[in-house]
């Protein structure tokens, strides 16, 4: 979805304009803030740029999906645990994806092994920050679901709990029960005896 937003050039345009700090990266020759999603090349750029922004942008989504299928400690995590993993999943897919596009573009340019270093140092830096700023927003998201799914799963474990503590308070009335039945059982007997005797 960022992806996408980031590929309608009227958001980003006036995003930029509003934010002239953010066109600071690519006038540095960095990618621009993410991969963009668009369905053709933007203004005079190539095709060539066009797949590297779809390359960079299936490398981020395939970092995600690695990243959030990794096994967890717990099937429903703590709001605050969904919103550091937002976050850092956000971050690392960013990142990812913009190193895509940084290598491409040092090779396009051919960039000597300094520039190259350099950009690339840069773009990790750069992308890391990018990918934090978003993943507020994503972490804030997962953070509301987990602290949803947790009240849903409160009210189903407080039920399980009730039913729980219920059943050996009925195992105990029935154990009473069944001992008072055997006691006017043996004082039925006891009374029977006592009359034969006193009969005899």
């Amino acid at each position: 979805m960022l992806a996408i937003l980031v590929g309608i050039w009227p958001i980003t345009g006036m995003l930029t304009t509003y934010v002239p700090l953010l066109a600071v990266p690519a006038a540095a020759g960095l990618p621009y803030l993410i991969p963009a999603l668009r369905l053709v090349p933007l203004g005079d750029t190539t095709w060539a740029f066009w797949f590297a922004d779809v390359a960079g942008v299936l490398v981020m989504l395939l970092t995600a999906v690695v990243m959030l299928r990794a096994p967890k400690r717990r099937a429903v995590p703590s709001p605050g645990r969904a919103f550091g993993r937002g976050v850092w999943v956000t971050t690392v897919a960013v990142v990812a994806g913009n190193l895509v596009r940084g290598v491409f573009t040092s090779f396009t340019v051919h960039a000597d092994l300094g520039t190259y270093l350099g950009t690339f140092a840069a773009n990790v830096v750069v992308s890391a920050i990018t990918g934090a700023l978003l993943g507020l927003v994503v972490g804030a998201v997962a953070a509301i679901v987990a602290a949803t799914g947790r009240g849903r799963g409160g009210g189903d474990d407080g039920e399980s709990d009730s039913s729980e503590a219920d059943a050996p308070a009925d195992a105990e009335a029935q154990a009473g029960s069944e001992v008072q039945a055997d006691a006017e059982t043996h004082t039925v007997a006891d009374d029977a005896d006592s009359e034969a005797s006193v009969t005899a």
